[in-house]
């Protein structure tokens, strides 16, 4: 096997949140009962100029599968970030943001358009909020959505670890 490729310089900003992080969250939102789950997320590269990007979750109860999600992020400027992300229930993200600091890495991005399929519940726009600090080994985030007729609303948080190193 050979050696990984050296990470794109376009990327660098987002470096912090290469890895495998593994934790635990709170899922609530008004149209369902409040939830806590186990979560794994995977960035990695393959030397483009963008971070690939994995997430399962699992309640943690009884440890059945919940939510998975993948997609790309990427820098588009010294402080924008974008981010193409889909779901398996049928709906498909496109975020944009800022680097808010950089040591450590604090990321905040919002919809620009959520697509859902016909059969999917309706997703009226996304807002992620992604804060890594390597030399803590910690990723946290919060998500927050309008959806099937409800006001923009906090949904989701969790706190990871970096779990390969």
């Amino acid at each position: 096997m050979s050696d990984p490729p050296p990470l794109h310089p376009a990327v660098e900003p987002l470096a912090g949140l290469l890895g495998v992080w593994r934790g635990e969250g709170r899922g609530s939102y008004p149209t369902i009962d409040a939830f806590d789950y186990g979560e794994e997320v995977v960035f990695g590269h393959v030397g483009k100029p963008f971070l690939a990007y994995r997430q399962r979750t699992w309640l943690r109860r009884d440890g059945a599968p919940l939510h998975a999600e993948a997609g790309y992020w990427r820098m588009v400027d010294d402080d924008a970030v974008e981010a193409v992300l889909s779901h398996p229930f049928g709906a498909a993200e496109v975020l944009a943001g800022t680097v808010i600091t950089r040591a450590p890495l604090a990321l905040r991005l919002h919809s620009q358009q959520v697509v859902t399929t016909v059969t999917a519940k309706r997703i009226d726009a996304v807002e992620r909020d992604v804060d890594a600090n390597p030399v803590e080994g910690t990723l946290a985030y919060a998500v927050r959505m309008a959806a099937v007729g409800e006001p923009m609303t906090h949904h989701l948080a969790a706190t990871l670890r970096r779990a390969d190193g």
